[in-house]
């Protein structure tokens, strides 16, 4: 809505021209995409923190840093896996 919002008081768009225009452009891939990042992301976040609070130690205080650490690792390990899809889809969407 922010975006129809901003095009509206720019440029004197309809609410129905923007939204074909902008919809227009996204195909099966941009879904496909968004899908296996969901899924990535959420197995990453689960394992990670399984694996961290599963090996927390020193009562309180370690799980504390446990979870701190899950962060950071998820963290870490989900802007390499956004890099790779993100090559993927483009390698898919050129075929190249």
């Amino acid at each position: 809505m922010g975006s129809y919002m901003d095009i509206h008081a720019n440029e004197q768009t309809s609410f129905a021209s923007f939204f074909e225009s902008a919809f227009s452009s996204i195909n099966f891939l941009d879904y496909w995409a968004s899908i296996v990042k969901a899924v990535v992301y959420g197995f990453t976040i689960g394992i990670v923190g399984s694996y961290k609070g599963f090996n927390a130690g020193n009562g309180t205080t370690g799980v504390g840093q446990a979870a701190n650490s899950a962060v950071v690792t998820s963290m870490f390990l989900i802007f390499i896996e956004e890099v790779i899809i993100v090559q993927i889809t483009n390698f898919l969407r050129t075929g190249t």
